[in-house]
């Protein structure tokens, strides 16, 4: 049977990890949280006779025996994360004690929280908004200092003032309209329409401008996916080793040697970024580098940055071709970098005659890219440049 829940019920549950630790804390939120804890709790006075986040010494007791030493916070609603009454008790991090302390608190008619209910309740009781509800989940998940102040300033509302802001406008506009069909026999005049245009674009500009804040801000929190895409031996690998500053993938002049997708993941300018080292896109019968070729594609399509490698040092091929036609097909969104590598190898003049002939092939099939890039992996030329271009851009 299912359990149910209800909002009116004193909740409790710690707030740091239960293991054993110096401090652990527990808390209790709730219209009796004050008066279950004081069952437990002694010290020199009641909480109920403390002020609003008042911090006080006592003891969890159990009848006569005593159960821990803690510190313990008094925090009344309105005024607390929930907006409820919410205690919190410092207790010894034991597990031991700690459980004890909970069962108490469970004795006394509180139960333990669902995982999220006490943000929920701050959602619920004005605390805060959806968006700074997700912040704090992202600020206690992010694995970099970027995404932490991205979801910094989710949580002090800089993002729920523009959306309040927007609705106001809106609503305004609204009630201006509705005005205007009340009164169909007064003519619109210019300044009408304007002022109605205008206000139109303006909130839809302002849209499209947090969208694409929240796109780029992904980025931080998610990392960004980017795909080094070209037929074999056009030096993928190697361009993989240079931006990740190791040797991780197998360099060879044999064609083909990469036959699966490597993936690794580092830090460029403080974000987060997987890359995805893929088997060289090419005619093949042999079932190994079509599986290969295919997890190939799966990763063209789950990027959001592609690389497309070009060798200046060799002629443009079928293989160059089945590349193109592959990016096209599932990479046309996507931000792409155009990449000519091996420039070590050969003179300028070649390389002017090698770009010509791919921004051609390019323009054949209409695919457009964002920069170019003359490198070398092999001599980490120009490599630097890219990876501050990527974060950069995307």
């Amino acid at each position: 049977m299912r359990e149910v829940f209800f909002d009116e019920d004193t909740i409790f549950a710690p707030i740091t990890p239960n293991v054993h630790s110096a401090v652990t804390y527990i808390r209790v939120s709730g219209s009796k949280a004050i008066d279950i804890v004081d069952n437990i709790f002694e010290g020199k006075k009641e909480l109920k006779a403390l002020k609003s986040h008042s911090l006080v010494y006592g003891k969890i007791v159990d009848g006569d025996e005593v159960v821990d030493d803690v510190l313990v916070s008094v925090m009344r609603g309105p005024n607390s994360y929930t907006g409820e009454d919410v205690i919190e008790i410092g207790c010894h991090g034991n597990p031991i004690i700690v459980g004890r302390v909970m069962e108490l608190l469970k004795k006394h008619g509180a139960r333990m929280a669902r995982p999220g209910e006490f943000t929920r309740r701050a959602v619920l009781n004005g605390r805060m908004d959806l968006v700074q509800a997700e912040a704090v989940n992202s600020l206690i998940m992010s694995n970099n200092l970027s995404s932490l102040r991205v979801s910094r300033r989710l949580l002090d509302g800089k993002l729920s003032e523009k959306i309040v802001s927007l609705k106001e406008r809106l609503l305004d506009l609204l009630a201006y309209l509705e005005v205007l069909v009340d009164h169909p026999e007064e003519d619109l005049a210019s300044r009408d329409w304007n002022y109605i245009e205008g206000t139109i674009k303006g909130c839809i500009k302002e849209v499209e401008d947090i969208i694409e804040k929240s796109r780029k801000s992904s980025f931080f929190t998610d990392g960004i996916k980017i795909c080094i895409a070209g037929k074999t031996n056009v030096g993928k690998s190697s361009l993989m080793n240079a931006i990740l500053g190791e040797d991780r993938a197998i360099v060879s002049n044999i064609p083909g040697t990469t036959r699966d997708v490597i993936k690794e993941i580092m830090s460029i300018n403080g974000v987060p970024v997987s890359i995805f080292d893929t088997a060289g896109i090419r005619e093949s019968k042999n079932v190994i580098e079509s599986e290969g070729i295919r997890r190939t594609v799966e990763s063209i399509k789950s990027s959001d940055v592609v690389l497309l490698v070009f060798d200046v040092s060799s002629r443009i091929t079928r293989n160059d071709i089945l590349v193109v036609e592959s990016i096209k097909r599932y990479a046309e969104s996507k931000v792409i970098f155009l990449i000519l590598n091996k420039i070590d190898l050969v003179s300028s003049e070649v390389i002017r005659k090698k770009e010509k002939e791919i921004r051609e092939l390019l323009e054949k099939y209409d695919l457009r890219y964002l920069k170019v890039f003359e490198i070398s992996a092999k001599e980490n030329v120009n490599v630097g440049e890219l990876k501050n271009s990527i974060v950069e851009t995307v």
